[in-house]
């Protein structure tokens, strides 16, 4: 009852929202995995320009009338249109349906969010710039890490058992291996693309 009560089908019945069908089709398919894609891609630009500011301190500025210490980075504007797009991937995809499959990784969007970002405060309270121990970003790490590993652990009964039942039913796990493979390359092209615009 917990699980379905916070389902990406409630969701949908929540919100109103009135999908585009059950029917496999290539509009939709694209928008299904495209969006699986654009949040593993957005979730890991997000992670990796963390970290350069956080090496700065954790805040950067520019413009106005005092001495900035520390300026704010020329591709610092990947942040917000990370998260703009990144949350617009997620709700195209409650816009997408249900997968006619069964299989929707996007569940996992919340806690792959949260954690990835609270492993970046853990780390750096722990070495921070300057040395010493940073109690703040510590109080932040275990705050995000609990706002994505506790939806993490509700999310993982309901995927385990549709992957017993598709194996059990002979169906296989291909939906399954697509869509990772989809995240998988959404890192991959984040990393390039951070790579190149800090260059």
């Amino acid at each position: 009852m917990w699980n379905k009560r916070f389902s990406l089908e409630q969701m949908r019945v929540n919100a109103r929202i009135t999908p585009m069908g059950t029917e496999k089709g290539r509009t939709r398919g694209l928008l299904f995995h495209s969006t699986i894609f654009g949040v593993a891609f957005c979730i890991s630009l997000l992670y990796q320009a963390m970290r350069p500011i956080m090496r700065l301190g954790g805040m950067v500025a520019s413009g106005g009338p005092y001495a900035i210490e520390h300026p704010a980075p020329s591709w610092v504007w990947v942040m917000p249109v990370a998260i703009i797009i990144g949350m617009a991937c997620f709700f195209l995809n409650l816009f997408s349906g249900p997968d006619p499959d069964g299989v929707n990784l996007m569940p996992l969007a919340w806690p792959a969010l949260f954690l990835s970002l609270g492993w970046n405060f853990l780390e750096f309270a722990f070495a921070p710039p300057g040395g010493g121990f940073a109690w703040g970003w510590l109080v932040c790490g275990v705050t995000f890490v609990l706002m994505g590993g506790l939806p993490l652990l509700f999310a993982f009964r309901p995927v385990r058992d549709k992957i017993k039942l598709r194996l059990q039913s002979g169906v296989g796990l291909g939906p399954y291996l697509v869509q990772w493979l989809l995240v998988a390359a959404g890192i991959i092209a984040a990393g390039y693309f951070f790579k190149n615009i800090v260059a």
